[in-house]
């Protein structure tokens, strides 16, 4: 019996090439298609992605909007603790993965400002729930005081330039800590290209946490913990789908966020209005039962993004693919560039 091994899906990444700044433009990214069932690949730029795509075909985007998750906060004896937002527990009481060099204390202050305080009400491993006075919402002193959390692999403080690019033009529901990234590359122009081709565009909500980005540490990946992700769904959305397929057209996925939602309303036969959690975590030897194309970047080795992707589309073609980008000078992960994966 094989055991899964992680280490199968690695590959080697000059550093120059992970991008740390957004290019100028968002649709001047380069976009890789590569059609899985014909092994043709293609360079271009993304703003050739209409070409791959006809009338009727359904593009949905995942409408998230990144917030100002990350903040460094003080505690009582001095020390500093780094907090990460992972979800809310209600308007102002949250949950955080924390970093700190010495053991929070239960009860205990953690203060943002001078005057302004958390009061730690749980830990548990390397997570806390903080409160504040009823008086005060999580959301408007993230929006003050915190940063956009930019991936650990972009070394350089965060800008005033991320608290645009690090999101959608089309974020509208806060509560991510990272931003669906294989959405960065749409412009409003895009956009209402695709809509005059007669291309449909709908949306789904899913809060990206550190769980989508958490490393996997055993070899073992089928081992590995996924952990939940809140979603949100519409009833008009499955309608749209059905529609879609029944006539023939496709139905893009952008983003794995995205993939992982449809997949699992598809398995756990939810096809109206739904808000709840995903878990699901897809790995080689899934079977896809709504998405027909993925459109997204470039992911870490080792990952459980890669997995998915190779999932989708083969590991030997996607290993494949990412070493042809690698050679031709394609810029990786969440500022980097795309590619369109079709059957």
């Amino acid at each position: 019996m094989n055991i899964p091994s992680i280490s199968e899906f690695n590959y080697s990444l000059p550093s120059k090439q992970i991008a740390s700044h957004p290019l100028n433009k968002r649709d001047s990214s380069k976009l890789m298609y590569l059609n899985i069932t014909s092994s043709i690949l293609y360079d271009k730029k993304f703003l050739d992605v209409s070409n791959f795509l006809k009338k009727g075909d359904l593009i949905i985007l995942n409408d998230t909007r990144v917030i100002p998750g990350r903040l460094f906060a003080r505690k009582e004896t001095g020390g500093v603790v780094e907090i990460l937002f992972h979800k809310y527990i209600s308007k102002n009481s949250f949950r955080a993965i924390f970093s700190s060099s010495k053991p929070l204390k239960l009860n205990s202050k953690i203060f943002y400002e001078e005057e302004g305080f958390f009061i730690i009400v749980a830990i548990n491993d390397n997570y806390v729930d903080l409160a504040v006075p009823p008086n005060k919402e999580i959301i408007n002193i993230l929006k003050e005081f915190g940063v956009i959390p930019l991936p650990k692999y972009i070394k350089r403080p965060t800008s005033a330039e991320d608290k645009e690019r690090y999101q959608t033009i089309y974020a509208s529901k806060d509560g991510s800590i990272a931003a669906p990234t294989a959405g960065l590359h749409f412009t409003k122009n895009i956009i209402n290209k695709l809509i005059n081709m007669g291309i449909q565009i709908h949306f789904l909500t899913l809060h990206v946490t550190y769980n989508t980005f958490k490393p996997i540490i055993i070899d073992d990946y089928s081992r590995h913990k996924i952990g939940k992700e809140f979603f949100m769904v519409k009833k008009s959305l499955f309608d749209k789908i059905k529609k879609t397929k029944s006539k023939g057209n496709k139905v893009i996925s952008v983003g794995t966020t995205v993939a992982r939602t449809l997949e699992y309303c598809y398995l756990q036969n939810i096809n109206k209005d739904f808000e709840g959690y995903v878990d699901l975590y897809i790995t080689p030897g899934f079977k896809f039962n709504v998405i027909d194309s993925l459109l997204t970047n470039f992911h870490l080795p080792k990952s459980s993004l890669l997995l998915l992707v190779c999932a989708f589309a083969g590991k030997k073609k996607i290993l494949n693919a990412y070493e042809h980008a690698v050679k031709n000078n394609y810029r990786f992960y969440s500022y980097g560039d795309c590619m369109l994966i079709d059957k």
